[in-house]
């Protein structure tokens, strides 16, 4: 009779190593998607500080063409001015970059809110044997381009 106890005993042990496990890897889970998220961030970041330095030399390069509009030196403004657009134009191909890029980061609260749905609709398709729909995915904004 103690046999059975000790089947049961080591059932349970079983059950709480498992139950241990899960939440273990679970929790690499979300640490692993939060740490991609953060990198993505960073990388957006980045980006966005990249545009923000060419704008500030862009804007530098429309003061010095102002300047020399003004003291009509014709030779240098005409210059000033091609690099002026080529400024501009990477300035805007870099916030834009970066706009994307920061469009594409998941919240932390969406990572962990995603991955509690996924263990929650796990447990009820497997353990409770009570079949879920996957949950509808939000709409998708597209962007209006001019």
């Amino acid at each position: 009779m103690s046999e059975p106890r000790a089947t049961w005993g080591a059932l349970v042990r079983e059950i709480g190593e498992a139950w241990i496990a899960l939440l273990r890897a679970e929790a690499e889970a979300v640490a692993r998607d939060l740490g991609a998220s953060g990198r993505a961030l960073l990388r957006a970041l980045l980006v966005a500080a990249v545009a923000g330095a060419v704008a500030f030399w862009a804007l530098g390069l429309v003061v010095y063409l102002a300047v020399e509009l003004v003291a009509l030196a014709l030779p240098r403004w005409g210059a000033v001015a091609v690099v002026l657009g080529v400024f501009v134009l990477a300035a805007a191909l870099l916030a834009r970059l970066a706009a994307s890029r920061l469009r594409a980061v998941e919240t932390p609260a969406a990572t962990v809110r995603r991955r509690l749905d996924d263990g929650r609709r796990w447990w009820r398709e497997r353990i409770a044997a009570e079949p879920v729909a996957p949950p509808e995915a939000p709409p998708q904004v597209e962007e209006e381009l001019p």
